[in-house]
C-alpha cells in the first residue's frame, strides 16, 4: 500500500493561479520579469477558470510578447485559450509576418526566389497544443509554464528565440472532458495524497476526461472534423500555417517519455521534404534536454505516422513538422509505480516544459531552414503537374452525400472543382467496389497539384500501402468509401474543364392536391422526418419500389397525406427540404405507374421513436459518444438510461433500446462485461420487453450480449483462437482443450505480435452483400455491393430464423485496409446486419459499429433505416 502524504483539507484544485509558485528548476535559469505573475503549478491542479484566469493576467502583464484570443466556445460553454507569443518587434508586425507566411504557403503565386526572400527575415511558426485527452491534464499545467517563460524571461537566448519564433499555443485542447477529469478528482480527494494506482484519483470514472462533451476522441478528429473543438483549431491552423506541430500527451505511468522520431510504418504520402530527417532533429534537442537531467525516454517505438487524422500526421501531410510528445503519467497527482518511484504532477510538468522549450530552441535554430523545407514540401507537390494526377467522384444516387464529402475537403484546406462535360471512367482506376456509374457534368475532381496535395490523396485514395509493420490505429479510411460515393483516380489529371459550379438555388415545392415525397436515400431526409413525426405530422413509407411519373421511388421513400395533417404541411417540407438540402416532390394522386400506391396497406405507418440508450460502464464511451452524436445531430431525441436504473425502469415508454460495445479497458469486453452488470434480471427485463413490442439495437458487443443472454438465438464467434475457446469452453465446463500447433510453441519471441495480428480486424472496409428490399437496407443504394468498416468482434452466424439483409459472401471480401487470410475465411458466409421477431418486437444486430467516429455515412444511414423501419411487418404476416 502506498504511504499517504497528509495535506491540509483543501480540494486539490487550485482556484487561482496568480500567486508565485514555480517549482524550483522548472524552467531554466533566467532573469524575469517582476510584473509578470507566476502560475502555481505542482501541488494541485489548474481549474479551467483559473487557467483563463491566468492567460489573461499574463496578457494584461506583457503585451508587448503576447496577444490571448479564442478559438472557440465548447459544447459546456468553456473558451479554447489561444496564445501568441514573440518579440515585441515581431508582435507589431505580427499580421504583416501571418500574411508573409500565407504567401509561403502558396508556392503557385509565391516563386523560389521570393520564399527565400522570405526565409531570410520571417519568424518560424510553431505550433504547441496541449491536453487534447483531457484526462491527460500535465500537459495544459505544463503549458502555463511555457507560456510565463516567454512572456517572462530576460535572458539574451530567450530574446534570441523570440526574435526567430512566432509561438502559437492551444492551452487546453479539450476543455470540457479535462474539467471533468478534474471534477473527478477532487471529488475523489482526502486530506491525503495517496499514490496507490488502485485509489480513486488514479482512476478514471465513466465516461473518463480523455473525451469531450460528446465524447470523441479529439487526437483522431484532425482529418473528420465531427466536433466543434476540432473545426475551431483547423479553422486557425490554416490561418496561420504552423512550420511546426508539437502535441503534448500522457500515455501508460509505467513507461518513461516518449519523443520523435517516429516508428514504422510511415504514410507513403507525406511529403519528401519531410523525409523523417526534422523529427530526427527535434528528438535530438529533446534528447539533449532529457539527457542533461538524467531523465529516460524513448523513440521509434509505439507511435506510428500512418493515420491522417492524428495531430502530428495532419500538419505533417501539409508540410510541417508534427509531432506528438508523451509522458508517463496517470489521473491523480501522485502514483507509485511498479519500481517504487512516485510518479508526480511536478515531474510530469517538468517534463513536458523541458520539451516544449528544446522544440522552440530548435525551432529557433532552424529557422530559415525550416521555413523553406517547408514550402519545398508545397511546392515539389505543385511541381508535379498533370503526372500528380487527380481523384474525382460523381453526385451518384445522392447529391447531398457527394457535396459534403466536397465540403469536408475543404473544411481541411482542400480545393475541389466541378467539371463541365462529362467525363468517361475508362483508364481510371475505381476507388473501392468498382461502380457502374458515371461522371457526368458536375462532377467533383480534386487535382493532387496543388499545396496540399498529400493530404488530399490520403484521405480520397483506396488502400494505403502499409508495410510489415502494425499500425496504432485503424488500417482504412478511404472517405469515397466511407461515404459510398462512386469515385475514381486518374493517375494524369483528364483533360476536362472545370469551373465554380454554386448549387443549384432552391426550387419553390408545388402546391399538391394529394400531398408529397421525401425520396428514399437522400442525406438529410432522417432530420426533416425525425423534426415533422416529433412535430405531430403523420408519414408512411413505401414498402416497396414504385414507379412515379418518370422517376423511380425506392422502398423506403416518405409519403405525407394532406388529409389527416395541419394545414401548415407544405410550408414546413418546403422550409425544412431547404434547410436540410435534400427533394421533396408533390402529387396529386396517389396511383402510381407501377408498383404499389401510396396508399397501400403494405406501407409502414411511421410514429416518432422513443429512444433509450444504455450508458456508464460497461458501454464504451465513444461508440456511445457517436451513437449520441449522431442521434443528436439528426434531431432524434433519447434517453441516456444508466445501467442500474435499468431495473426501475419501466421500458414500455420506449420504442427503441440501444446497446453498443462493451468494453473493459481499451479492449472490447465481447459482451461479457454487459452480461455481468445487466445480470439474469436485466436480460429477463429486456426480453419481456422486446416481446411487448420493443426494439433491440446492439452493436459489437452488444450484440454478442444478445446472444450470450438468449435474447437471440443467433450464435457468435471471437477472432482470437484464445478468446474463441474460452467462449466454447463457457458453454461447455466439459469441453476439451484443443491441441496447440506445434508452430505456435516455438515462435520466436520477437514474432510474438504478429500473431495478434494475424487474429484481428484493424478497421478495414470490407465487402458486405446487401439485401435492397429489406427495411435495414432501403435507401443505401448498394445493390452491386457496399463496404462496411469491421474493426473487432464479433462474427455473427447468419440467422436461422431471421433475415441477414448484410452479409459476408464467400469471395474476395477485403476493399481497404489490412485483413489477414485467416480472419477473411472465418468471415466467409457470417453476418453484419440482422433482424430477429421476437413476439411483438425485434432484435437488430449488428456487428460492427454503424457510426464509428461518426466517420461512416453510408452504415449511418443504415442506424436510421432499424430506427425507423426497423420493427416493420408486411401485413401479410
Amino acid at each position: 500500500m502506498g504511504v499517504p502524504i497528509r495535506l491540509a483539507p483543501a480540494a486539490l484544485l487550485c482556484a487561482s493561479t496568480l500567486v508565485a509558485g514555480l517549482p524550483a528548476g522548472l524552467l531554466p535559469p533566467s532573469d524575469h520579469r517582476p510584473e509578470v505573475p507566476q502560475p502555481e503549478l505542482g501541488q494541485r491542479y489548474t481549474s479551467h477558470e483559473a487557467l483563463l484566469a491566468y492567460a489573461r493576467a499574463l496578457a494584461a502583464a506583457a503585451p508587448d510578447r503576447l496577444r490571448l484570443t479564442t478559438l472557440g466556445v465548447t459544447e459546456e460553454g468553456r473558451e479554447q485559450p489561444f496564445l501568441v507569443i514573440t518579440s515585441p518587434a515581431n508582435l507589431k508586425r505580427l499580421e504583416e509576418w501571418k500574411a508573409l507566411n500565407a504567401r509561403l504557403a502558396e508556392p503557385r503565386t509565391c516563386s523560389e526566389d521570393e520564399a527565400r526572400r522570405i526565409a531570410e527575415t520571417s519568424p518560424v511558426f510553431v505550433w504547441l497544443g496541449y491536453s487534447v485527452h483531457g484526462s491527460e491534464v500535465s500537459g495544459s499545467e505544463a503549458a502555463l509554464a511555457v507560456a510565463y517563460h516567454f512572456a517572462a524571461a530576460r535572458s539574451p537566448e530567450v530574446l534570441r528565440q523570440l526574435d526567430r519564433v512566432v509561438i502559437l499555443m492551444d492551452l487546453t485542447q479539450n476543455p470540457d472532458g479535462r474539467a471533468r477529469h478534474l471534477q473527478g478528482v477532487a471529488e475523489a480527494t482526502t486530506p491525503f495524497i495517496a499514490n496507490d494506482p488502485a485509489d480513486a484519483q488514479n482512476t478514471s470514472r465513466w465516461p473518463a476526461g480523455r473525451f469531450n462533451h460528446r465524447l470523441f476522441d479529439l487526437n483522431r478528429d484532425w482529418a473528420w472534423q465531427t466536433q466543434g473543438e476540432t473545426r475551431a483549431k483547423t479553422a486557425a491552423f490554416l490561418q496561420w500555417n504552423p512550420q511546426v506541430v508539437a502535441d503534448f500527451h500522457e500515455m501508460q505511468p509505467e513507461t518513461s517519455y516518449y519523443f520523435p522520431p517516429t516508428m514504422q510504418p510511415i504514410h507513403e504520402a507525406l511529403p519528401k521534404a519531410f523525409s523523417g530527417r526534422w523529427q530526427a532533429a527535434f528528438g535530438k534537442g529533446v534528447a539533449q534536454a532529457f539527457d542533461a537531467r538524467g531523465w529516460a525516454y524513448f523513440s521509434r517505438d509505439v507511435f506510428d505516422l500512418f493515420y491522417p487524422g492524428y495531430g502530428d500526421s495532419w500538419p505533417t501531410f501539409q508540410g510541417a513538422v508534427g509531432m506528438t510528445f508523451e509522458v508517463a503519467g496517470q489521473g491523480g497527482v501522485a502514483y507509485r509505480r511498479l519500481d517504487g518511484e512516485i510518479l508526480t504532477l511536478e515531474s510530469r510538468i517538468r517534463r513536458h516544459a523541458a520539451a516544449s522549450l528544446a522544440t522552440v530552441a530548435t525551432a529557433a535554430a532552424e529557422r530559415q531552414p525550416l521555413l523553406l523545407d517547408f514550402q519545398r514540401a508545397r511546392r515539389e507537390q505543385v511541381a508535379l503537374g498533370d503526372r500528380a494526377g487527380a481523384f474525382l467522384f460523381a453526385e451518384g444516387d445522392d447529391p447531398a452525400r457527394a457535396r459534403q464529402l466536397a465540403t469536408l475537403l475543404e473544411r481541411n484546406g482542400i480545393e475541389v472543382q466541378r467539371t463541365t462535360a462529362e467525363l468517361a471512367t475508362s483508364g481510371l482506376e475505381p476507388i473501392g467496389l468498382a461502380r457502374s456509374a458515371g461522371l457526368p457534368a458536375g462532377s467533383y475532381l480534386v487535382p493532387l497539384d496543388q499545396p496540399k496535395g498529400a493530404l488530399a490523396q490520403a484521405l480520397l485514395e483506396g488502400e494505403a500501402r502499409m508495410g510489415p509493420k502494425p499500425t496504432y490505429d485503424i488500417t482504412a479510411w478511404s472517405l469515397p468509401i466511407a461515404f459510398h460515393v462512386p469515385a475514381w483516380r486518374a493517375k494524369a489529371r483528364p483533360k476536362v474543364a472545370t469551373a465554380i459550379r454554386p448549387d443549384a438555388a432552391p426550387t419553390a415545392l408545388a402546391e399538391a392536391a394529394w400531398g408529397y415525397l421525401l425520396p428514399a436515400g437522400h442525406e438529410g431526409v432522417e432530420r426533416t422526418l425525425a423534426t415533422l413525426l416529433l412535430e405531430g405530422f403523420k408519414a408512411t413509407a413505401l414498402a416497396e419500389p414504385a414507379q412515379f411519373q418518370d422517376r423511380k421511388l425506392d422502398a423506403g421513400t416518405i409519403v405525407l397525406r394532406k388529409s389527416g395533417n395541419p394545414p401548415g404541411l407544405k410550408a414546413r417540407l418546403e422550409a425544412l427540404g431547404q434547410l436540410n438540402r435534400h427533394p421533396v416532390l408533390a402529387t396529386d394522386t396517389a396511383q402510381m405507374t407501377s408498383g404499389p400506391d401510396l396508399g397501400s396497406n403494405r406501407a409502414l405507418i411511421l410514429k416518432a421513436p422513443r429512444i433509450a440508450v444504455l450508458m456508464d460502464r460497461p458501454a464504451d464511451a465513444p461508440a456511445f459518444g457517436a451513437l449520441a452524436h449522431t442521434l443528436t445531430e439528426a434531431g432524434l431525441p433519447f434517453v441516456q438510461l444508466r445501467t442500474d436504473r435499468l431495473g426501475s425502469t419501466p421500458l414500455a415508454r420506449f420504442t427503441h433500446l440501444v446497446l453498443v460495445d462493451d468494453s473493459q479497458g481499451h479492449d472490447s469486453a465481447q459482451g461479457r462485461a454487459w452480461q455481468q452488470v445487466l445480470g439474469e434480471g436485466g436480460a429477463a427485463k429486456l426480453k419481456a420487453w422486446i416481446a411487448e413490442g420493443g426494439t433491440l439495437l446492439a452493436f459489437q458487443g452488444g450484440a454478442a450480449y444478445a446472444s450470450r443472454a438468449g435474447l437471440t438465438p443467433t450464435g457468435f464467434h471471437l477472432l482470437a483462437k484464445a478468446a474463441e475457446e474460452a467462449r466454447l469452453k463457457e458453454k461447455d465446463p466439459k469441453r476439451e482443450a484443443p491441441k496447440v500447433d506445434p508452430a505456435e510453441l516455438v515462435r520466436p519471441w520477437d514474432k510474438r505480435e504478429d500473431r495478434a495480428l494475424e487474429e484481428s480486424i484493424p478497421g478495414t472496409f470490407l465487402k458486405v452483400r446487401v439485401d435492397g428490399s429489406h427495411p435495414l437496407a432501403w435507401g443505401l443504394h448498394a445493390d452491386q455491393g457496399a463496404a462496411v468498416l469491421d474493426t473487432s468482434d464479433p462474427i455473427l452466424e447468419l440467422s436461422a430464423g431471421g433475415e441477414n439483409p448484410l452479409h459476408f459472401a464467400k469471395e474476395d471480401l477485403k476493399v481497404s485496409g489490412l485483413l489477414p487470410k485467416a480472419m477473411e475465411a472465418r468471415l466467409h458466409q457470417t453476418a453484419w446486419a440482422i433482424r430477429e421477431r421476437s413476439g411483438l418486437g425485434a432484435v437488430i444486430l449488428l456487428a460492427g459499429d454503424p457510426v464509428f467516429r461518426a466517420q461512416t455515412p453510408f452504415t449511418r444511414r443504415l442506424l436510421f433505416n432499424a430506427i425507423f423501419f426497423g420493427p416493420y411487418r408486411p401485413v401479410t404476416e
